[in-house]
């Protein structure tokens, strides 16, 4: 029996691989959905057909808009909705997110808004393209100028601490906060404001989703957590189970038992990328 989701990733176009972790279409082609998303990064998402809402992990709840602007998630989110269902989406890299969420970026951690009451016409704009386009290259295109076009004056100064950060959550499975202290110069308070408003989380917590998401992607595509080295960054299995738990909403084996079908086709999207797109991205 075929599953009724099933997912499809693109890398971003070069010229916006700062802005974009990855480009994805989500089918739907049953009519109810009640899946579990992992906590992730912010997301932009065009809900091509269908109807669909969010619930965050701290009893937030919000209806999905024709244009979302997701933001940063600290835990998993239940999603449903009614299908059949047709969503475009991308990830958004902290240049983007800051330019499209502005001075609400540090209050959106666990929201999803209207995109188009925040961005006004050209989010409006793109939607009329959307509802045109007949292809998923066609939308992939569409959605990757217009988020070019909204963060091409965006904050200058995340770029470069971002990179930092982004470099010490991939150098290791359990990163020292005192060594992102030393590479970026900044004192702790001044570190956990930047990582508030770039990521949505204070670095620890940070550092604690990417190993518990990057931990749960493998299960879910039945790799070894030991022989990637991700197992010793834990205590013991009772904290494995608990921090999985915590930011994918399952257990690691319900991720191998393959329990949610909408993270499996997650996990193996984005590890279809290796090669294209940075470890941090392809890995979780």
């Amino acid at each position: 029996m075929s599953s009724p989701i099933a997912m499809r990733y693109s890398p971003p176009p070069e010229a916006a691989g700062d802005k974009i972790s990855a480009l994805y279409e989500l089918h739907l082609s049953s009519e109810r959905l009640d899946e579990v998303e992992r906590a992730d990064r912010p997301q932009l998402r065009v809900l091509v057909q269908g109807q669909g809402r969010y619930h965050f992990a701290n009893g937030h709840e919000d209806d999905g808009a024709a244009l979302t602007l997701l933001g940063p998630t600290s835990g998993p989110v239940r999603v449903t909705g009614q299908g059949p269902m047709l969503v475009c989406g991308a990830g958004l890299l902290p240049p983007a997110w800051i330019a499209m969420a502005g001075a609400q970026a540090e209050n959106l951690t666990d929201r999803a808004i209207d995109a188009v009451a925040l961005l006004g016409q050209p989010a409006a704009d793109l939607l009329q393209a959307m509802a045109s386009a007949t292809s998923t290259e066609e939308r992939f295109a569409l959605i990757s100028d217009f988020i070019g076009q909204m963060s091409a004056h965006g904050d200058s100064g995340a770029s470069e601490f971002t990179a930092i950060v982004d470099a010490w959550l991939a150098g290791s499975p359990d990163p020292a906060i005192d060594r992102l202290i030393e590479q970026t110069g900044l004192g702790i308070r001044q570190i956990e404001r930047l990582t508030k408003r770039y990521y949505g989380l204070p670095p620890k917590t940070l550092a604690r989703r990417y190993r518990a998401i990057r931990a749960a992607s493998a299960l879910a595509r039945g790799e070894d957590i030991d022989a990637l080295g991700l197992g010793d960054s834990f205590y013991d299995q009772s904290h494995l189970i608990r921090e999985v738990k915590r930011f994918a909403g399952l257990t690691p084996q319900q991720m191998r038992k393959g329990k949610s079908t909408l993270q499996t086709e997650v996990s193996e999207g984005l590890k279809s990328l290796e090669g294209q797109v940075p470890p941090l991205i392809s890995d979780a």
